[in-house]
C-alpha cells in the first residue's frame, strides 16, 4: 500500500477546495497519470480513503491522505504477443520498460556465444520509445544453459539500473522446483553453506517422493534460493546428498542419462521497475517433468 498526501493538484482547477477522487489522484501516484488510470484503479478497488475503499464519488481535499494498494499483474491476461505470425509463446510479458521470456534448457542466456537467449529476442521483443532504451533489451540475470524458466530483460538504462539492484539487494523472489536423487530425510530445510567463500542460503521443502531408475528414488522437491551464486542450488543440492537428477557435473557416479537437468524456474515475484506494481511470474514446468507429476499426482 503506497501512501500520498494531496499537497497540491496535478490537474486543473488548480484553486478547487475539493474533487472528486478521479480527479484529485490525477498525478498524485506516477503510475496513475491520467483520469482513465485513476479510474481504472478505483474500479478495481485500489483507492483507500479514510480507511475505506474509495468510489468515483469520494471527495478529498488538500491534506488528505489516500492510499493506492499495489496491483499483481495476471500475466496470462497481460500478455503482449509481440509475434503475431509466429505467436511466440515464450514472450510472457513485457511493455515500453522490460519483458519476461521463457528460456529452455539448452541454450545460454547471454554472453559472446553464437546463440543467446538475449540476441535471439532481440528483434522479437519490441522496441521502447523511450530516451533512454537500448538498442536491443538485455537480460538483467542469468540462468544455467541447462535450467528452463523465465528471464526478465530491461529496455531502458533507467530499468535495468533499478532491477540489478533488486536482484542484487535480494528483493527479487524466484522460485524453483528440482527432481532429486533418493528420499531426503527433511521434508523442510535451510541449506546455509558458503559457495566460493560467498554468503549462499537455499531453502528446500520436499513435495514428494517416488521410484526412479538409477537411484531407487526420487524426489520433487521446491527450491527458494535467498543468495544468487553459480550453480547455487545444483551445489547445495548435492552437498546435502541428494543432487539433481541429470547433473552431470555434481551429481552421484551413477548417471541417470534421461533428458538433461530436473532443474526449472517455475516463477519470478517482484515490482515493477518503474511503477512500482507488484508482478507475479509462473510458467509450466518443462515436458521432462510431466512423468514425475504424473506419479505424485500433483496434475
Amino acid at each position: 500500500m503506497t501512501e500520498v498526501i494531496i499537497s497540491k493538484w496535478k490537474h486543473a482547477p488548480f484553486v478547487a477546495e475539493k474533487k472528486r477522487l478521479q480527479e484529485g489522484a490525477i498525478g498524485q501516484f506516477s503510475a496513475l497519470p491520467s483520469r482513465k488510470s485513476v479510474k481504472k484503479a478505483i474500479i478495481n478497488g485500489r483507492f483507500y480513503v479514510k480507511g475505506k475503499v474509495a468510489t468515483t464519488a469520494t471527495l478529498v481535499a488538500i491534506g488528505d491522505k489516500i492510499y493506492l494498494k499495489q496491483e499483481v499483474i495476471n500475466t496470462e491476461i497481460e500478455c503482449r504477443i509481440t509475434d503475431i505470425e509466429n505467436k511466440n509463446k515464450d514472450v510472457i510479458w513485457e511493455d515500453e520498460y522490460c519483458a519476461c521470456v521463457v528460456k529452455r534448457g539448452g541454450i545460454i542466456t547471454k554472453g559472446n556465444h553464437k546463440v543467446t537467449l538475449e540476441k535471439t529476442y532481440s528483434n522479437i521483443l519490441y522496441k521502447s520509445n523511450l530516451k533512454d532504451s537500448f538498442i536491443t533489451p538485455i537480460a538483467i540475470h542469468r540462468l544455467d544453459k541447462a535450467t528452463h524458466g523465465p528471464v526478465i530483460f530491461a529496455k531502458t538504462l533507467t530499468a535495468a539500473g533499478i532491477l540489478s539492484e533488486a536482484f542484487s539487494k535480494r528483493e527479487i523472489i524466484k522460485n524453483y522446483i528440482a527432481l532429486v536423487a533418493d528420499t531426503p530425510m527433511f521434508s523442510k530445510a535451510t541449506i546455509q553453506i558458503k559457495i566460493d567463500d560467498k554468503e549462499a542460503i537455499s531453502e528446500v521443502e520436499v513435495v514428494g517422493s517416488t521410484n526412479w531408475p538409477i537411484y531407487g528414488t526420487a524426489s520433487l522437491v521446491k527450491v527458494n534460493p535467498k543468495t544468487g551464486r553459480t550453480h547455487q542450488i545444483r551445489r547445495h543440492l548435492a552437498i546435502s546428498g541428494h543432487p539433481i537428477v541429470g547433473d552431470y557435473l555434481y551429481g552421484k557416479t551413477n548417471k541417470y542419462t534421461g533428458q538433461g537437468l530436473f532443474l526449472a524456474c517455475t516463477g519470478l515475484v517482484f515490482n515493477h521497475p518503474i511503477t512500482g506494481e507488484g508482478i507475479k511470474i509462473e510458467v509450466d514446468l518443462p515436458r521432462k517433468f510431466k512423468h514425475i507429476i504424473h506419479k505424485l499426482s500433483l496434475y
